[in-house]
């Protein structure tokens, strides 16, 4: 974490000297005033002197096309604490939720010199995906203002004045800055007052909308108590209270707990790999992103459609020696990320099976309205050969569909259970209980579980052990953000 102390200091010095420019001066004085004001506004040396700023957070959160059923989406509890020490240019992140669906407990955290992630659930850590400051912690920094008026006047040497905007009623200076790790971000500030009301940048995923309100002060430090996130025109997530705390955070946090250890060996999936399962059942895939491919005589059935799934069909095709058509392509459920790869498969030739629910989300995904002779909708089960297909329902999704061969007694699902580990079991949620209940209920014989987000295939005996070991309590590791 770079700090210009210098740039810091030249707003406070800006702020404190009361200067005002007009449209017309020199863009750089502009610009140094306008983050003057930020600064003032945010608390001036109150702000600059913060040793450390502590964030507790409870939201709700929404995952537009995530929702149980396809016309709505939930909201879910979420708890956040975010300890960011400015001393020792370290930061700790724990978020902490539980609903219908799953349960979730980690804490992202600087140790001495390197970024770790902790799952309090598995009772494990491991080096964090991502080991940069800004990647790591950039996610909070930009949902709070503080965060933001802070990394302002200390990255000046970026800013850029965009002109005048009304927003919400008030006129506004708009003013885009860089941070490391991010497309850069455009600030509405308050042309009188000086606060952030909002922030916008342009990502893969389209416009993100940043909002914050009902600004308050601790300690001379202002933050806004009010957030809102939107992906595009979809509410992501809506804060419910927020508080700030100045020089408050303890060099106790940045440490592992006592009683969480370090993560077993992880299977590899950084290539793609394509591994027989059964006669005539292959799973190819890398990353988080795995597709069964079936041998049905003359052609093949895809089961996980993922981005990238023509690229999967290759790495197949290639290893299994076969020059098959990919005639039907079977869709899990109707979560937009497991329609990723639905172009694809309507550029193949395939036709369709799917849930009735799904089939709005497969159009939008495909990106036409599926001709109806190449849709196949599941009414209660069908059979495509080898490979029969159940629509049940679980606590993840209204319908949805499950893939059986029973010449191999291999089922495929998608987001209820995954193999993590090469030697170990991962921990079991509430959406593999349900699944467990789902398989049960129809009588089938799995001897294999394979996943859409896993490489390894998982043995029916340790899936019934990691069921038996469900932990329901949505916190058990009886830390204060949850307990």
């Amino acid at each position: 974490m770079t700090k210009t102390k210098g740039l810091f200091a030249r707003a406070l010095m800006l702020a404190a000297s009361g200067l005002t420019l007009t449209t017309a001066a020199m863009a750089g004085e502009q610009e140094d005033a306008l983050i003057a004001k930020v600064v003032s506004a945010y608390g001036g040396d109150q702000l600059r002197n913060a040793r450390s700023l502590r964030f507790q957070v409870e939201s709700k959160s929404a995952f537009p096309g995530q929702g149980y059923t396809s016309d709505y989406v939930e909201f879910t509890p979420l708890k956040q604490d975010a300890q960011f020490d400015f001393a020792n240019d370290r930061a700790s992140i724990e978020a902490w939720s539980s609903n219908y669906n799953f349960s979730f407990h980690t804490r992202t955290v600087s140790v001495d010199d390197d970024i770790v992630a902790i799952n309090y659930i598995a009772g494990n850590y491991q080096p964090a995906a991502s080991p940069d400051y800004y990647t790591a912690f950039g996610p909070m920094i930009r949902s709070t203002d503080t965060l933001l008026a802070y990394e302002l006047a200390n990255r000046a040497d970026t800013a850029e004045y965009q002109g005048e905007r009304p927003y919400l009623g008030r006129p506004h200076d708009l003013i885009t800055f860089e941070i490391p790790n991010s497309p850069p971000l455009t600030l509405y500030v308050d042309a009188e007052s000086g606060w952030i009301s909002k922030m916008s940048r342009e990502t893969g995923f389209g416009p993100l909308s940043y909002q914050y309100s009902n600004h308050a002060k601790t300690k001379g430090v202002g933050y806004g108590r009010d957030f809102e996130f939107f992906v595009g025109e979809d509410a992501n997530i809506v804060s419910l209270t927020q508080t700030l705390s100045v020089n408050t955070v303890r060099p106790s946090t940045f440490r592992i707990d006592r009683d969480i250890v370090e993560e077993p060996a992880r299977v590899d999936t950084s290539e793609m790999t394509v591994d027989e399962i059964a006669d005539g059942v292959h799973l190819a895939g890398t990353g988080n992103a795995y597709t069964m491919f079936v041998d049905a005589g003359d052609h093949i059935i895809g089961v996980g459609g993922y981005a990238g799934l023509s690229d999967r069909f290759d790495a197949y095709k290639e290893a299994a020696g076969s020059d098959k058509p990919l005639r039907y392509q079977v869709v899990t459920h109707h979560h937009t990320d497991h329609l990723g790869g639905m172009a694809d498969a309507l550029a193949l030739g395939a036709t369709f099976v799917t849930p009735a629910n799904a089939v709005d989300n497969l159009n939008t995904a495909a990106g036409e309205d599926i001709a109806e002779d190449r849709l196949m909708i599941i009414d209660g089960s069908l059979t495509l050969g080898p490979v029969e297909i159940y629509d049940v329902a679980t606590n993840h999704a209204e319908s949805y569909a499950l893939a059986y061969v029973p010449a191999g007694g291999v089922a495929f699902q998608a987001d209820h259970y995954n193999r993590l580990y090469e030697d170990a079991p991962s921990a079991a949620g509430l959406g593999a209980v349900k699944l467990k209940e789902a398989i049960d209920g129809l009588g089938v014989d799995v001897s294999t579980l394979l996943s859409a987000h896993g490489r390894a295939p998982i043995p029916w005996a340790a899936f019934e052990a990691a069921v038996a070991a469900y932990n329901p309590d949505p916190c058990p590791s009886g830390r204060a953000i949850c307990s």
